[in-house]
């Protein structure tokens, strides 16, 4: 085991210490701008499909089921209530959220299954092909990656509710 880390390349522990900052940003309380709300759901979608994509080539059925776990995951994620406390600023034009844990979870969850699975196929190349661990890897990283991307977007739809809500009390005094 002691091999396995030491010869870890560098980069990765630069690139853990950097998801783990990621996360833990995102246990404070906090005001952001809309653009700043996909920042981290896209980086780790850009993980997972990083991850699962050198699986597509041995097994297209990966892709696959890499895509419908993202769906899937990415639409129950926007029906999750919304966090107690989220609200948006329209004048400050920044969404006020409360801090969470769940994020740095499951960017544990995401760097822990890819650093495993990396070195579960490096010592045994012959998984490389294997649909039993191919398919599961890349339904698992479509998943998360959806979570982290269907919670974006349910924040956003805050940001556009006031907006929304304006539009109807214009339409009315109209009427």
């Amino acid at each position: 085991m002691l091999d396995i880390l030491r010869y870890t390349p560098i980069w990765v522990w630069g690139l853990l210490a950097a998801l783990l900052t990621l996360g833990l940003w995102q246990t404070r309380t906090r005001n952001v701008a809309r653009a700043r709300l996909l920042i981290l759901p896209l980086v780790l979608l850009g993980l997972g499909l990083w991850s699962t994509s050198s699986s597509f080539a041995a097994l297209p059925l990966a892709a696959g089921a890499w895509l419908a776990a993202l769906a899937a995951s990415f639409f129950a994620a926007r029906r999750l209530p919304t966090p107690a406390g989220a609200r948006w600023d329209a004048a400050r034009q920044r969404l006020h959220l409360p801090g969470s844990w769940l994020p740095l979870v499951l960017i544990v969850a995401i760097f822990t299954l890819r650093y495993s699975a990396t070195v579960a196929l490096i010592l045994h190349p012959a998984w490389r092909g294997d649909p039993l661990l191919l398919l599961p890897l890349a339904a698992l990283y479509g998943a998360l990656g959806g979570l982290f991307l269907g919670r974006a977007v349910a924040l956003l739809a805050l940001t556009r509710a006031p907006q929304a809500t304006i539009a109807a009390d214009e339409r009315a005094q109209l009427s």
